[in-house]
């Protein structure tokens, strides 16, 4: 399963990078598979700097806590953060509230403006803008 949800993952993510480097050609995108192979991150540069990290997260690893903090960190290091979970686990509204959730608790940690996207993705790898 793990090797299945890494290739997925990655179609996931080339999709995202694609779209991102179409809607803002400035952009860079580069994908980072975590260790596990369960989750991965798009990081999106402009002239090398880092202006946003997104998160893709797969059914094992979408909503849990321990996600939290990487995402808090982001928000706060970086100013601006993508979360994406798959539909299978997580509706848009129960993502969204998760969102609104994260994006709460970040702005409560710091002074820092803070950009947030979110989306949800299906079997089809079809992504859905969540807000």
């Amino acid at each position: 399963m793990r090797a299945s949800t890494r290739v997925f993952l990655e179609t996931v993510a080339k999709k995202r990078m694609e779209a991102i480097r179409e809607g803002s050609p400035d952009l860079g995108a580069e994908m980072a598979m975590d260790d596990s192979g369960l989750r991965c991150a798009i990081q999106v540069t402009r002239d090398g700097e880092l202006v946003r990290l997104e998160f893709i997260e797969s059914p094992v690893t979408a909503g849990k806590q321990a996600q939290f903090d990487d995402y808090i960190e982001v928000a706060k290091s970086v100013g601006s953060l993508a979360i994406i979970f798959p539909e299978s686990k997580f509706s848009r509204d129960m993502a969204s509230n998760i969102y609104q959730s994260v994006l709460k608790e970040a702005r409560q940690r710091t002074d820092r403006e803070i950009s947030f996207l979110g989306f949800v993705y299906d079997e089809r790898m079809n992504l859905k803008k969540v807000e």
